[in-house]
């Protein structure tokens, strides 16, 4: 099944979800990642 990323949206708050398509999650969860990675380099 294909679904358009242009169709990706909250169905509680009617808003589009930017999508990480290269790891398959929302982009939000991939922003944390890096924030996450990058918060535990700079703490060493």
């Amino acid at each position: 099944m294909f679904i358009r990323a242009s169709r990706l949206y909250d169905v509680e708050s009617g808003d589009a979800v930017p999508w990480d398509w290269s790891k398959r999650q929302p982009a939000t969860e991939s922003q944390r990642e890096v924030e996450r990675a990058f918060a535990d380099v700079e703490g060493d």
